[in-house]
């Protein structure tokens, strides 16, 4: 089965309103097909009430499941905007197994499945 936006958007309802009963503000998934298939991570948002307490541990160990799941990257921009310090968001998205993009120190980070088979064309 491949993933589609519709499948990731259920997968959000499900955190939000069922495993993680008013614990979480904002979450905010695309699912992204150029540069091949990957998840890029808008937003985790943990209500202010609910921080500290290993919901935001819990939400993205879910989201790199689904990603292993249907063998897909996960890409993401750190942006401290909500408060965090970068050098935490670093530690805490590199603790769940993503990796500073080579090359780039704005920020922009992925995740590779762990069984991720990057599918080669005669264009590259």
């Amino acid at each position: 089965m491949k993933l589609t936006q519709e499948i990731l958007d259920e997968y959000i309802l499900y955190l939000k309103k069922e495993k993680y009963k008013n614990k979480i503000q904002e979450l905010k998934l695309e699912y992204c097909t150029d540069d091949g298939n990957y998840i890029y991570l808008v937003k985790i948002l943990i209500k202010k009430s609910q921080r500290k307490k290993g919901y935001g541990n819990a939400v993205i160990a879910d989201i790199v499941q689904l990603a292993d799941k249907y063998n897909v990257r996960i890409k993401l921009y750190m942006t401290n905007i909500y408060g965090t310090d970068l050098k935490v968001l670093y530690e805490f998205y590199n603790k769940h197994g993503f990796f500073l993009i080579k090359n780039n120190n704005d920020g922009h980070m992925e995740y590779q499945p762990k069984n991720y088979k990057k599918i080669v064309t005669n264009l590259e």
